[in-house]
C-alpha cells in the first residue's frame, strides 16, 4: 500500500513511535468547544465530482451481491470504494476486539459514499439490520462510529451527530421533517454555513467540515434559503457526537517524517495552531520553509497531495500568533504547479501594512533551483526542497495585472533545465 502514499519502502516502526502516532490520531477528537470558507456538504461535493451521475430506485439485495443504486439524486454510491473502506473498518474493528459490538460484516449494506477527489477521506454510510453507522477511511487511518451509542438530539429536533472525526467528518441523522438541512459552524475567528442534502433512507447526512470539529460549534435547522447567523437560521445547537467505537492507524506508514528539522518543527506548530483539519497529517513530508521576520510558511506533501501552512505573530495585528492551512484541491500528478496561499500581515487582516506575499509551487524532486521572472526586472532564484519551492514575491507585484504570468525555469543540481514555462502570478 505504500505506493498509494508515495512513501519509501516498508520497514517496521519502533513500537513507541507507532504508539505516538496513534495518540496523535486520537488527539483532537474530543468534544467541540469565523473563517469565511464554506463548509462542504459532502454529498454535494460527490455530485460535483461525479458530474451528475444517473441514479435509480433502491433495490433489495443479498449482502454478498452487487450494491444498491442510491435513490437520492444528491448522493452516490461508489461500490468499489465502499467495499474497500468497509473491509478496512471491519479489520480495525476485529483488531480492536470490538466485533461483538457490531453486526457481522456480511450484513453491512452501504447506503452512499462520500469521497471527493480533493481529500483522502472516504466516508461510507452503512446499514445493517436496524443499525446505522459511518465508516471513515483516509490514506492511513480508520474511524468507525458507535452503532450502539444513543443519539444526543439537538433540542427540539431529531437531528444528531453520530460521528465527528479528527479528519473533519461530521455525520449523523437529520430531523425527518426537514427537506434539506442548514449547518452553521462557528470557530474562534470565523463562521460558515452550508445547505446539506439529506439521504432519505434513514435521514442521514455527511459534511466534510473545513474546520476541526474539536474547535468548532455547530448548529442546525431546516434549510430555508434565507441568510442567517446561526440564531435566526440553524438555531438548534448540534451536540458533540459520541466517541467513535474504533479509531486506528490501519496502514502503518513505513517511515515517520522528521519533525526535528526547522521545517518539521514549524509544520507541527502550524498544523496544530490552524483551524483547518488535515487528514493523515502525521505522514506529510515537509519541503521548503520560507521565513520572514515573525511569519513563516512551509510546504508539505503526501504523494501527490500538497499543503501550505503559514502563520506566526505577524500574520494579523502582531498581538497573538495565528495560523492557516491551505490544502491543494488538485491531487492529480503534475511536475510543476502553483499552490494557493494568502497575504500575511496585510491591512485587510489587521496588520500594520508590512504585508508579505508568498509565491509557492511544486517542481520535480530532482530540482534544486527555480528561476522566477516576475517582469519589470524583478527576478528571484528560489531554492527547491523535496519537490517544492517557496519565495516572497518582490515588492511592486501587487499592482500587476491579475492575469500576469511568472516566467519559470527549473534546474537540477547539474544546471540542466528540467522545465521552462510560466505560472500564474495569482
Amino acid at each position: 500500500m505504500t505506493d498509494d502514499l508515495g512513501l519509501p519502502g516498508r520497514r517496521e516502526l519502533p513500537p513507541e513511535v507507532l504508539d505516538n502516532l496513534r495518540m496523535s490520531l486520537r488527539e483532537g477528537m474530543g468534544k467541540p468547544a469565523r473563517r469565511r470558507w464554506p463548509i462542504v456538504a459532502a454529498a454535494a461535493a460527490v455530485v460535483l465530482v461525479l458530474a451528475g451521475a444517473l441514479v435509480a430506485t433502491v433495490v433489495i439485495r443479498e449482502p454478498d451481491g452487487q450494491g444498491p443504486v442510491v435513490a437520492n439524486p444528491d448522493f452516490s454510491l461508489d461500490w468499489p470504494k465502499a467495499v474497500t473502506a468497509m473491509d478496512r473498518c471491519w479489520a480495525a474493528i476485529e483488531k480492536r476486539g470490538k466485533a461483538a459490538s457490531f453486526p457481522a460484516r456480511d450484513e453491512w449494506v452501504p447506503q452512499f459514499t462520500t469521497a471527493p477527489t480533493w481529500t483522502s477521506i472516504t466516508v461510507v454510510a452503512v446499514r445493517a439490520g436496524d443499525k446505522v453507522f459511518f465508516c471513515e477511511t483516509t490514506s492511513i487511518t480508520v474511524t468507525v462510529s458507535d452503532p450502539n451509542a444513543a443519539p444526543s438530539y439537538a433540542t427540539g429536533t431529531k437531528a444528531a451527530a453520530l460521528l465527528m472525526s479528527r479528519a473533519g467528518t461530521v455525520a449523523g441523522v437529520a430531523d425527518p421533517g426537514w427537506e434539506k438541512m442548514e449547518v452553521f459552524s462557528r470557530t474562534a475567528d470565523s463562521t460558515a454555513s452550508a445547505d446539506v442534502p439529506i439521504f432519505r433512507n434513514g435521514n442521514l447526512f455527511v459534511v466534510l467540515s473545513q474546520s476541526k470539529p474539536s474547535r468548532t460549534t455547530y448548529s442546525v435547522g431546516p434549510y430555508t434559503g434565507e441568510p442567517g447567523d446561526g440564531v435566526t437560521v440553524a438555531p438548534h445547537g448540534l451536540r458533540p457526537a459520541p466517541e467513535p467505537a474504533v479509531t486506528d492507524i490501519d496502514r502503518v506508514p513505513p517511515v515517520v517524517p522528521d519533525r526535528g528539522t526547522p521545517a518539521g518543527q514549524f509544520f507541527q506548530t502550524c498544523v496544530e495552531g490552524a483551524t483547518e483539519p488535515l487528514p493523515d497529517v502525521d505522514v506529510y513530508e515537509t519541503g521548503t520553509l520560507l521565513e520572514g521576520g515573525d511569519v513563516k510558511v512551509v510546504v508539505a506533501r503526501l504523494g501527490d497531495r500538497f499543503v501550505v501552512c503559514q502563520g506566526g505573530l505577524g500574520y494579523h495585528d502582531g498581538t497573538s500568533e495565528y495560523y492557516r492551512l491551505f490544502a491543494d484541491p488538485n491531487a492529480a500528478p503534475r511536475s510543476v504547479g502553483k499552490l494557493s496561499t494568502e497575504t500575511l500581515g496585510g491591512s485587510e487582516q489587521g496588520g500594520a501594512g508590512s504585508a508579505r506575499n508568498p509565491f509557492i509551487g511544486i517542481v520535480p524532486r530532482s530540482a534544486v533551483t527555480v528561476k522566477l521572472d516576475f517582469g519589470a526586472g524583478k527576478k528571484v532564484d528560489a531554492v527547491a526542497t523535496d519537490g517544492t519551492f517557496a519565495t516572497w514575491r518582490p515588492e511592486g507585484t501587487e499592482a500587476m495585472d491579475p492575469n500576469s504570468q511568472v516566467g519559470v525555469v527549473v534546474l537540477d543540481a547539474e544546471g540542466k533545465t528540467l522545465h521552462e514555462g510560466t505560472l500564474p502570478l495569482y
